[in-house]
C-alpha cells in the first residue's frame, strides 16, 4: 500500500503563522514527523508519496530521513485543491492507496480500519452531535449514497462528516476519475467521488467517533499541542541543569542543555526544548517552549505554544501562539480573557470567526516584537517582523513588517520640591 500525504495546502487562514502547517514543530519535531510515525506504526506501508510545495521539499526530505521510511516527494506548483494535488503524483500512484491530510490528528487505529482492503473504496465519517460546515456522508447502512457539501444546519443528511482518510483499492482508477472530473469550483475531488457513486462503485464508510483535530486556524495549534502534552511520558535529560529550589510537578519533557534557575516552577504537562533557559521565579504551566527560548526573570507562561528562540522578561503570556524568534520587553502583557467572558473572535481574511475559546491570547508571526509595558488584547494577531512599541494597548491586528508606536505629548514646567522626608515612613517600618 502507498500513502498519499497532502502537504501542499497554502494555509492562508493561518496568518500570521507562515511556516507550512505540517512543518510546525511540536515537542521538537515537525507535525508531519509525528503523523507519519503513527502511520508507519499501524500500517508499515510500501511507500509514502508526499505532495508538497517546492519550498518545503528539503525540510520534508529531512523528516523522511529521520524516520527511515521510503518516501517520494511530488511537487504541486500551486495550491489548486485535492484533485490537483493527487494528480501531481499520478505517475507514482498504483495499487492500493490511502489519501490523508498531512496535519490532521486522528487515532492511529482509524488508518488501519479504513485501509483493511475489504472494499473497493472506503471513507471515514466522523460522528458529530452539532452542525459542522463540512461535507456530510449520506449512507444506507455503511454504503455511501452521496456526499453533501455544507448542507446548512438542519439539512444534514446524516451525523457523519467526511474526514480525509480515503482508501482506494485501485489507485490508477482513482487517477482516471480525477482526470475526467471537471468543475468551475475547487471540488474536483468531490466530483470524482460523486461520479464513482453514480457509476455504481461500491463505496463504504467507517463510522468514527474518536479524536479529530484539524489545523485550519492558528489557534488550533493549541488544540494539537494539548493532544501531544496529554500523551507525553516523563523525560528529563541528564544534560539539563535544574536548581535545587526549582519546583517540577506533573509529566514533563526537559531536553538537553536546559537550565532552570532558582524559584522557577514547571507545572506539567510541559515541554521544555533544547537549550531553553527558565529564569528565576518564572512559572510555566501546560505549555511548550521549543528550542532556545529564554524566559528571564519572573514571567508566567500558561497554556501557550512558544516557537524557537523566543525571549521574555517579567511578562504574562496566556493561551498564546508564538511562531518563534519573538521578543517581549519587561512588563508587557498578552491578555487572554474578555471581562465579559465571551468567547474570543478572531479576524480571518476580513471575517470575524468565533474561536469557541473563552481564553485566547496573542497570535504572533515569526520575528515580531512587543515593547516594554505594552498590552495586547485577546485574539489579536501580529504579523511577521512587526513591532508593537512601548506602552501600546493593541486592539487590532498588525500586518507583516509594520511598526506601531504611541504618540506622546509632554507638559514641561518648573518644579519646586515639597519639603517632606521619607523618614516618617521609615519610622513606621520599625
Amino acid at each position: 500500500m502507498k500513502i498519499i500525504v497532502l502537504a501542499a495546502g497554502s494555509g492562508k487562514r493561518m496568518w500570521p503563522i507562515q511556516k507550512d502547517k505540517c512543518l510546525i514543530p511540536f515537542l521538537g519535531k515537525p507535525l508531519l514527523y509525528h503523523n507519519l510515525k503513527k502511520i508507519k506504526g499501524v500500517l508499515n506501508p510500501e511507500e509514502f508519496i508526499i505532495v508538497a510545495r517546492p519550498e518545503s521539499k528539503d525540510k520534508i526530505l529531512e523528516v523522511i530521513k529521520q524516520l527511515g521510511i521510503t518516501g517520494t516527494i511530488a511537487i504541486q506548483q500551486e495550491s489548486k485543491g485535492m484533485a490537483d494535488a493527487i494528480l501531481s503524483a499520478r505517475e507514482l500512484v498504483e495499487g492500493e492507496v490511502l489519501v490523508i491530510n498531512a496535519e490532521d490528528i486522528v487515532d492511529p487505529d482509524l488508518y488501519a480500519q479504513v485501509a483493511k482492503g475489504e472494499e473497493e473504496v472506503v471513507l471515514a465519517g466522523l460522528k458529530v452531535d452539532k452542525y459542522f460546515p463540512g461535507g456530510y456522508i449520506k449512507v444506507t447502512g455503511n454504503r455511501v449514497q452521496e456526499i453533501v457539501e455544507k448542507p446548512g444546519e438542519g439539512n444534514e443528511p446524516s451525523d457523519l462528516v467526511k474526514l480525509v482518510v480515503d482508501y482506494f483499492k485501485n489507485g490508477k482508477k482513482l487517477i482516471e476519475y480525477l482526470q475526467k472530473a471537471s468543475s468551475d469550483k475547487d471540488d474536483r475531488y468531490e466530483v470524482a467521488l460523486a461520479n464513482m457513486i453514480s457509476d455504481g462503485v461500491d463505496i463504504r464508510v467507517i463510522k468514527y467517533n474518536g479524536i479529530w483535530i484539524p489545523l485550519k486556524y492558528p489557534w488550533q495549534i493549541l488544540d494539537i499541542l494539548g493532544y501531544f502534552l496529554d500523551n507525553i511520558e516523563q523525560r528529563i535529560s541528564p544534560g539539563a541543569k535544574i536548581a535545587k529550589t526549582a519546583e517540577i510537578s506533573g509529566k514533563v519533557i526537559i531536553e538537553d542543555g536546559v537550565r532552570i534557575f532558582e524559584g522557577a516552577v514547571i507545572k506539567g504537562p510541559c515541554y521544555i526544548g533544547k537549550n531553553c533557559i527558565i529564569g528565576n521565579n518564572t512559572m510555566v504551566r501546560e505549555s511548550a517552549l521549543e528550542e532556545g527560548c529564554v524566559t528571564g526573570f519572573n514571567s508566567d507562561i500558561t497554556r501557550s505554544y512558544i516557537g524557537a528562540e523566543s525571549w521574555f522578561h517579567t511578562n504574562y503570556i496566556g493561551d498564546c501562539v508564538i511562531e518563534g524568534d519573538f521578543g517581549m520587553g519587561s512588563g508587557a502583557v498578552l491578555a487572554n480573557l474578555r471581562l465579559d467572558d465571551h468567547t474570543i473572535r478572531v479576524k480571518i481574511e476580513g471575517e470575524l470567526i468565533d474561536s469557541d475559546r473563552h481564553k485566547l491570547g496573542l497570535i504572533a508571526g515569526k520575528g515580531s516584537r512587543v515593547g516594554v509595558n505594552a498590552s495586547t488584547m485577546p485574539g489579536v494577531k501580529i504579523g511577521a517582523n512587526s513591532l508593537v512599541g512601548p506602552g501600546v494597548t493593541l486592539y487590532e491586528d498588525v500586518k507583516d513588517n509594520t511598526k506601531i508606536l504611541v504618540k506622546q505629548e509632554y507638559s514641561v514646567s518648573e518644579h519646586t520640591p515639597a519639603l517632606t522626608s521619607y523618614d516618617q515612613f521609615r519610622e513606621k517600618l520599625n
